[in-house]
């Protein structure tokens, strides 16, 4: 009785001794996940990163990927009586480059044209957000749209009624990240409802 009572407490302490060690290497796990989570942010899928910004755009949004200036398209279908999709674009310009935010705020007010030919910055709405500690600026009006008046190179311009413009201006370790979306209003307003959730929640 004595040997078996013996043997059966080496057999508990052993069963204990492993659910222990399952829990701690567990918790351990659980650890390294949170820890390591924001450094694997870029690779879930269809997250992106630039110039040290990463962010997620919705899985529905055409990617165009990078062209030109542009670091990122995106295109989102045409709802309701709209006929035109509507776009953000995302620029980088480099850590000094890009003519600061609220000269980007401005230029991008200056795209747009009201039908009563009165200041545009006059109806425009700014607003600001922080993201992971990154300080975000964000203007949007709507009017006729410019398109192509806000190219560095000029060139021709057309000019769209009854289109929305928000630029999103976010401040990263690298430089700031410019955000663009313009297009018919009822498709852009739906855009820049997933837009402002994409870059705040944006980390660096």
């Amino acid at each position: 009785m004595g040997l078996a009572f013996l043997s059966l407490l080496v057999v508990t302490a052993c069963g204990d001794a492993d659910n222990g060690q399952q829990q701690a290497n567990q918790h351990g796990a659980d650890a390294r996940i949170a820890t390591h989570s924001k450094d694997n942010a870029a690779t879930l899928p269809g997250a992106a990163t630039i110039a040290a910004i990463s962010y997620t755009p919705p899985s529905h949004w055409k990617d165009l990927e990078a062209s030109g200036m542009r670091q990122a398209q995106y295109r989102l279908s045409p709802v309701g009586s709209d006929t035109a999709e509507s776009e953000v674009n995302v620029y980088y310009f480099g850590a000094q480059s890009g003519g600061g935010v609220e000269a980007n705020l401005q230029r991008w007010i200056g795209q747009i044209t009201l039908p009563d030919g009165s200041d545009p910055a006059t109806v425009a709405k700014h607003s600001s957000f922080t993201a992971d500690g990154m300080a975000g600026h964000v203007v949007a009006l709507n009017g006729s749209y410019k398109s192509g008046g806000g190219r560095p190179m000029g060139g021709e311009t057309t000019l769209l009624p009854d289109y929305r413009l928000v630029g999103v201006v976010l401040e990263g370790p690298e430089g700031s990240l410019f955000f663009k979306l313009t297009g018919p209003q009822a498709t852009a307003e739906i855009m820049e409802v997933e837009l402002m959730k994409m870059v705040k929640t944006a980390t660096q």
